[in-house]
């Protein structure tokens, strides 16, 4: 069956237990560390700029918090509620600068927000500036953008497809993790109600739950509904994010130039057929479900139908 993505149940409940609330002091024996993994969970932070008056380095930087933690361990050692670094480092990022432009503009935006609108994955490095000692300086790997500036609140949790298909619903087909955690559930819905979103964003950002192996962030809390007389838990949606990235190539490909994929030089056996002159004119790009095709136009249909 379908993926419940879209679910919104008017029998939600409060006061349940959260799997993913809570801190744990093993998880800080691994947060910090290389997490490279795509669907990894640690070394989350919020970014807000910082909008302070006085002179650089020591003002006009960043503040970072660690997601789900009530401290954040800065570049010098020190654990604080919040740390402050005079600026990013984008080398490990892969993020062209229309990207890095983009997530500062919302670390602008969040500075000015009452919920988190920035988003950055990374370690805080040394970086000794004279005079100033150590202020660091934070490495970014991934960065992730709020869908809309609405107010983010709850647990902030990485949600995918996790594969789970059942014959009748309710089924528990959204995998989560709670970031900077160990702490991991499968769910069976969302209510996207209390953040705002409009229908369009919601089919996109269920889309990437389902076809994006890093699927979105989210914050929200546990809730718990009856389907088919059937309990089932779910998280509300105060906020998503989607992951900032610079989109790949598609290449056209075969004998006869009618593979649109993201493979270069992909071959075909070498036969030709007539409507393989259709895809000479056509656009081989990035479709709405991530993968390369051939975009759908009238004529691309109006000469295959010939």
């Amino acid at each position: 069956m379908a993926m419940s993505v879209l679910s919104v149940s008017a029998c939600a409940s409060n006061g349940v237990e959260d799997e993913l609330a809570g801190e744990s002091t093993a998880d800080d024996a691994v947060d910090g560390k290389a997490d490279g993994a795509v669907d990894g969970a640690y070394t989350y932070f919020e970014v807000w700029a910082d909008f302070r008056r006085c002179a650089a380095p020591v003002c006009g930087g960043f503040y970072l918090k660690r997601l789900n933690r009530s401290t954040t361990v800065c570049a010098n050692g020190q654990a604080k509620s919040s740390c402050y670094v005079p600026s990013l480092d984008w080398a490990d990022s892969n993020l062209s600068d229309a990207l890095q432009a983009q997530l500062i503009d919302a670390a602008n935006r969040d500075a000015m927000s009452y919920g988190a609108i920035a988003l950055v994955r990374g370690r805080m490095a040394s970086q000794t500036y004279p005079g100033q000692g150590n202020l660091g300086k934070f490495v970014v790997t991934e960065a992730w953008v709020a869908e809309n500036d609405s107010v983010s609140d709850g647990v902030f949790a990485k949600i995918h497809d996790n594969g789970v298909r059942c014959i009748t619903s309710p089924c528990p087909t959204i995998g989560e993790k709670g970031l900077n955690s160990s702490n991991t559930a499968n769910v069976h819905g969302l209510d996207w109600s209390t953040g705002g979103f409009t229908d369009e964003q919601i089919a996109t950002l269920g889309n990437e739950i389902v076809t994006r192996p890093s699927g979105i962030i989210i914050a929200g809390d546990r809730y718990t509904f009856k389907e088919n007389n059937v309990k089932a838990k779910g998280r509300t949606v105060t906020a998503a994010y989607r992951r900032l990235e610079d989109a790949q190539p598609c290449y056209v490909g075969g004998c006869s130039g009618q593979i649109c994929s993201d493979r270069e030089g992909a071959i075909s056996t070498c036969e030709w057929r007539e409507e393989y002159a259709c895809y000479q004119s056509a656009t081989c790009e990035r479709q709405d479900d991530g993968t390369c095709g051939w975009t759908q136009t009238a004529e691309l249909a109006a000469c295959l139908g010939n």
